[in-house]
């Protein structure tokens, strides 16, 4: 895994992922953020984005505008930082070795960040049944927008690794995980109380 610093790998991380996710990239958040890639043979094969200061892209993509007032006040604070744009070439989605590498370094990079909540979201079922699948992942928000299904999570640093252990267990050992993206009401009354200290 490699931060990319310069502008030719980050137009190619950008070019990809919007290729993959079919959702704008824009240069200005690419440079703004830090930008991390995993290579193969100098290729970039996958990777996601680290952010810790607003405006958060998971917010503006994810939520529409109509119901974004309502919880806009909570993003004010300083305790996030979102992992985002998350994405592994489809060859190597199937590879366990590869798959579980890229999720283990990407919580092990989260793990030495210094905010307390980690705010993380999608667009794509798929990987909105993976984020929500560990205990210690909550659904936050879900949404519609241009109409699609848009998830918005959100989960405690100090428990991300331990969530991230229960996606890898579950791909190596092909666990079926279930969409169970149902309140977690205890969840979600301890994050709120840490944030509102």
């Amino acid at each position: 895994m490699k931060k990319l610093k310069t502008s030719q790998d980050l137009l190619q991380f950008k070019s990809k992922y919007e290729k993959l996710s079919g959702l704008n990239l824009p240069m200005n958040y690419l440079k703004n953020a830090d930008v991390y890639a995993f290579k193969k043979t100098g290729k970039i094969i996958g990777g996601f984005i680290l952010n810790s200061r607003q405006p958060y892209r998971t917010i503006d993509i994810f939520i529409s505008e109509s119901r974004l007032d309502s919880i806009a006040k909570i993003f004010e604070a300083s305790k996030y930082c979102e992992v985002c744009c998350f994405w592994i070439e489809r060859t190597f989605r199937k590879k366990s070795f590869y798959n579980a590498k890229f999720w283990l370094q990407m919580a092990y990079k989260i793990q030495t960040q210094h905010k307390d909540v980690i705010l993380f979201g999608t667009n794509s079922r798929g990987l909105a049944k993976m984020y929500g699948f560990p205990s210690v992942s909550l659904l936050f928000h879900k949404d519609k927008i241009k109409g699609r299904d848009t998830f918005v999570f959100i989960a405690r640093r100090k428990d991300f690794i331990s969530g991230i252990l229960e996606i890898v267990y579950s791909k190596i050992f092909h666990k079926k995980i279930n969409h169970n993206n149902q309140p977690k009401n205890n969840l979600k009354k301890a994050i709120f109380y840490e944030l509102s200290k």
